[in-house]
């Protein structure tokens, strides 16, 4: 069975982290916080937020860890979730990249030939 709640969590002894994917941030969740700022039913299946560090587009994914054994915290539907924001982060990506080489090579100065 997967927690569903941060209470399930906490009364699990299960230990959580969090990381993006795209920024590969990475770091431990304090569970007694969220329930002191969420209340102990706050969801944490399929909860997939932006993630805050600097500019980053990417989407944090919490991850349960039992022992030796990590499961992540969604369902077939989050995982959509998060695939359809994988997705659009790489079109974004690649386009930013087409863009930024483009103006790059527009405000390139133009080379004159002066040998004539």
């Amino acid at each position: 069975m997967t927690p569903k709640t941060v209470s399930d969590l906490v009364d699990g002894g299960v230990r959580v982290t969090r990381s993006c994917q795209w920024c590969t941030d990475f770091g431990e969740v304090d569970l007694q916080r969220i329930a002191r700022e969420k209340g102990p039913d706050y969801p944490m299946l399929d909860h997939l937020p932006l993630c805050t560090n600097g500019d980053c587009k990417g989407m944090i994914r919490f991850q349960a860890h039992r022992g030796m054994r990590a499961d992540w915290l969604m369902t077939p539907e989050g995982y959509a979730k998060f695939q359809t924001h994988s997705d659009w982060l790489f079109q974004t990506k690649t386009i930013e990249t087409r863009r930024a080489a483009l103006k790059q090579r527009r405000s390139a100065p133009t080379q004159i030939d002066d040998r004539a």
